[in-house]
């Protein structure tokens, strides 16, 4: 992907994350249980969030970011 492209997914993802924080705040009603786990999809948008992240930074460096771990070296 281009960097125009990663960093509009990226503030795609900024506004889901948003939406899911402004619908988690809402006051709960007794009357209407909440259907939709936003919580968890708030933890899986900042893992989303943490990869796009990486991705722009090594589109910025030109250098893959690779694991720290000894076996992809």
């Amino acid at each position: 992907m281009s960097l125009y492209v990663t960093i509009g997914v990226l503030l795609l993802e900024f506004l889901v994350l948003g939406i899911c924080i402004w619908q988690d705040r809402k006051p709960i009603d007794p009357n209407r249980p909440r259907l939709f786990p936003y919580r968890l999809l708030m933890i899986t948008m900042a893992v989303f969030i943490l990869g796009t992240l990486a991705h722009v930074i090594s589109l910025l460096t030109g250098q893959t970011v690779m694991p720290r771990n000894k076996i992809y070296k």
